[in-house]
């Protein structure tokens, strides 16, 4: 006879943002719920916690430079394994830019442009992809990538400003005769 380990209910509260970073992994991943996707968290967390408690270091390695190692234990989380470390299907980072922010890929667009856009001209998710031609996926995909980096996303676009009036270029609306 089986013996079934019995389980707690632990209820936990997350920010907004954590919240919409969750379902999306949850998406993204194809887990079969936020439950499942919490436990491998919180597996991951104990593994964590115990390298720490035992006296080792845990460090992030290129896949290039993984082999130059004498010895290391590589942590397996099965529900990241399909995301190859890369959270965003449908956003790029482009180092060679003068942005840290994210691009939409295939388009010569940051995210604080689409989110700006569609708040200037009050667009949805849908109508937004729409307008632009994109993936609703994508634009989903923006708004969260913006919730998490708004920070980042507000300050490039501050310093942007400050380019531009350094260089004399005016940020007021044009008004043209009628």
């Amino acid at each position: 006879m089986a013996v079934t380990a019995k389980k707690v209910r632990v209820q936990v509260d997350l920010s907004e943002t954590e919240a919409l970073l969750i379902n999306h992994l949850t998406e993204r991943l194809s887990v079969r719920s936020r439950a499942d996707l919490l436990q491998q968290a919180y597996g991951t967390f104990l593994w964590v916690l115990s390298e720490r408690l035992s006296g080792n270091r845990i460090v992030s390695v290129d896949a290039a430079n993984v082999e130059k190692l004498e010895r290391y234990k590589e942590l397996s989380v099965p529900a990241a394994e399909p995301l190859l470390f890369n959270h965003y299907e449908h956003l790029v980072v482009r180092p060679e830019s003068n942005y840290r922010q994210a691009y939409l890929r295939g388009r010569n667009m940051r995210v604080g442009q689409l989110i700006y856009k569609m708040r200037a001209n009050q667009l949805s998710a849908e109508e937004a992809a729409e307008d632009m031609e994109l993936p609703v996926e994508q634009v989903r995909e923006a708004q969260l990538y913006y919730q998490i980096n708004r920070e980042l996303i507000e300050q490039e676009t501050e310093e942007e400003k400050q380019r531009l009036i350094a260089g004399g270029i005016s940020l007021e609306p044009l008004h043209l005769p009628g």
